[in-house]
């Protein structure tokens, strides 16, 4: 039986140890597991925006745009499926594959930003893809009558 206090937690927390194992301290973690309201937090890359409120502003920005981007991009490969009929079916699969691809990427760098859990991030994407939506998408097919979702 262990005798410290300390060492029954982490022997707790890790059932492979023996009693000759050195247990070093668990970190804490980095990661908040709700939404959180601070301008101080990090945004895709190590450090940034980190504290200043100035780039905290600038990660929201960038962070609508990704969004407000990959609406586009939708839009676009929307758009791409009425290309003539009597052009290369190659060139066209390519061409629709290169958009979906790059759709794809920025989609999953908005989802990557608002794991960083923080409201306005989580705010930013949703404006961003909502105001895509109505300028790319819901104006496209309006003349048709329908709007896609």
């Amino acid at each position: 039986m262990l005798t410290s206090k300390s060492n029954v937690v982490v022997e707790a927390w890790n059932t492979t140890t023996t009693q000759t194992q050195v247990q070093t301290p668990h970190r804490p973690s980095l990661i908040h597991p709700t939404f959180y309201w601070s301008y101080n937090c990090e945004v895709l890359f190590h450090g940034w925006p980190g504290s200043s409120r100035s780039m905290y502003a600038l990660a929201l920005i960038f962070v609508f745009s990704l969004a407000f981007l990959a609406e586009w991009f939708t839009r676009c490969s929307d758009a791409a499926a009425s290309i003539k009929p009597e052009a290369d079916k190659v060139a066209k699969v390519a061409f629709r594959t290169g958009m979906y691809a790059v759709k794809s990427g920025f989609s999953y760098l908005v989802i990557l930003a608002v794991v960083s859990f923080n409201g306005g991030v989580f705010i930013s994407a949703i404006l961003g893809h909502a105001f895509g939506f109505v300028v790319f998408r819901g104006r496209a097919f309006r003349n048709v009558g329908r709007v896609d979702g």
